[in-house]
């Protein structure tokens, strides 16, 4: 009984992060170059249900269907996909043990398979999650390659057992239960936005995958950003909309000539500046890098973005082009930013039905029963 009021109310709370996120993203539909967020929610572990009595041993070991396929992933790693028909796979993350009909797990670097978080509408990988565990309830390790599974739950990698995974259903097994979910992370969806032509030539888009770099007045940190709101300060250094340092690949401030009339910025992020008797000259170039591990980057407000704390960005050559006189739009459609608020409304609503039943359920209980 408690334990349907307990996921209830834990649905609630996540579906009440979710409308704060939804909310937050529908209020910044008009920031440039803003990346909309999405919560990545995650059900607790599925726990099994015995039976009070101390009925021992196991059922008797029938048939089992056992399906396996792998699939080679851009960046070469295997996911293989198992599904079973009986018995259990044991899975373990940072909440502890749970038990499932099916699992999709990939090796890590350290030889053992895990299931993986997948970037927002993508097959990359984000970071690794829980390890798949065998039937004495140690972590799966690996060689490289495909693997198989029998139908007895035996796996099978590089001609070899490697180890059985397959945990059979006990006597006194009812079956699993879980109490609800919650929102793991928030997750940024890094889709390009659309370009909107503003004829401003201190304005500048990206269009690719990529940032360039800015370094903070007030704490000499360096940021990396897409909005590309360009000005000059009474010195001529290059700065963004907020007043910030726009650097170059050299990690240096961008100072344009006294005598530069306009500037230009070419599709490489070549900065050229046209002097007073129209002769055009390179005087920097800006720092543009696309960031590999994206998924160790937060937001910092402004449509600034920084890596989280202990992580190091891995930087790669920009492999897009510069579009001035443009500008990106939000990623976010209003729309669908609606369509899901409502839904998440009318699930908040079920979910709070249900914690009203149980309460009526159990005030019956207590009035009622007692009283026979």
């Amino acid at each position: 009984m408690f334990r349907g009021i307990y996921t209830a109310s834990s649905a609630m709370q996540t579906k009440q992060n979710q409308i704060e996120i939804i909310s937050n993203n529908i209020s910044n539909v008009d920031t440039t170059a803003f990346k909309k967020d999405v919560g990545v929610t995650e059900a607790f572990s599925e726990k099994l249900l015995m039976k009070r009595e101390n009925v021992e041993g196991y059922l008797r070991a029938n048939s089992n269907n056992v399906k396996v396929s792998n699939k080679t992933l851009k960046n070469g790693l295997v996911k293989t996909d198992i599904e079973i028909s009986r018995g259990y796979l044991t899975l373990e993350d940072k909440n502890g043990k749970g038990y499932y009909k099916s699992a999709s797990v990939v090796r890590d670097d350290e030889g053992y398979l895990r299931t993986v978080y997948n970037e927002y509408n993508s097959n990359d990988i984000t970071k690794f999650g829980a390890y798949l565990l065998d039937e004495n309830s140690n972590r799966i390790n690996v060689p490289e390659g495909e693997i198989t599974v029998d139908n007895s739950g035996n796996i099978i990698s590089g001609g070899r057992q490697v180890a059985k995974l397959i945990v059979p259903e006990a006597r006194k097994s009812i079956g699993t239960i879980n109490s609800g979910t919650l929102i793991d992370r928030v997750m940024i969806n890094f889709n390009q936005g659309a370009q909107e032509r503003t004829e401003n030539p201190m304005h500048i888009s990206l269009e690719g995958n990529g940032f360039f770099k800015v370094r903070l007045d007030s704490t000499d940190d360096i940021k990396y950003s897409r909005s590309g709101v360009f000005t000059m300060d009474n010195s001529g250094v290059l700065r963004d909309f907020l007043g910030n340092i726009v650097l170059s690949e050299d990690g240096s401030e961008i100072k344009v000539p006294t005598n530069s009339r306009s500037l230009e910025f070419k599709s490489d992020g070549s900065v050229v500046s046209l002097n007073s008797d129209s002769q055009r000259e390179q005087i920097a170039k800006l720092a543009l890098v696309d960031i590999y591990n994206k998924e160790d980057m937060q937001k910092y407000g402004h449509s600034y973005m920084q890596m989280t704390n202990n992580a190091q960005a891995i930087e790669h050559p920009f492999g897009g082009k510069v579009l001035q006189g443009y500008l990106e739009k939000s990623n976010v459609s209003a729309i669908d930013e609606m369509v899901d608020m409502i839904q998440m409304y009318r699930g908040f609503e079920s979910d709070q039905k249900v914690i009203n039943a149980y309460d009526q359920i159990m005030q019956k209980a207590a009035n009622e029963i007692g009283k026979i």
